[in-house]
């Protein structure tokens, strides 16, 4: 089963990148709240996106584009 099966770009996934190699995942927007949640619980500044490890590399992955639910805009530019 492909655990992304029944979403769609558009609506429900945001992009991620790693920012060391690059690579690219979309991940489900429920779970990309989540980890802003788990941010917001952590007490770290808004300004920070939700930012998981990379399964590549030992980098770190940013969204490309999202807009929180704090209404903050993150977007990564390269």
């Amino acid at each position: 089963m492909n655990i992304l099966e029944g979403f769609s770009k558009n609506d429900d996934l945001v992009e991620f990148i790693c920012t060391k190699c690059g690579y690219s995942l979309w991940v489900p927007r429920f779970i990309v709240q989540q980890l802003e949640e788990d941010n917001m619980f952590d007490g770290l500044d808004p300004s920070v996106p939700p930012q998981p490890d990379c399964q590549v590399c030992d980098g770190t992955m940013t969204p490309k584009s999202y807009t929180g639910i704090r209404g903050v805009h993150y977007e990564y530019k390269k």
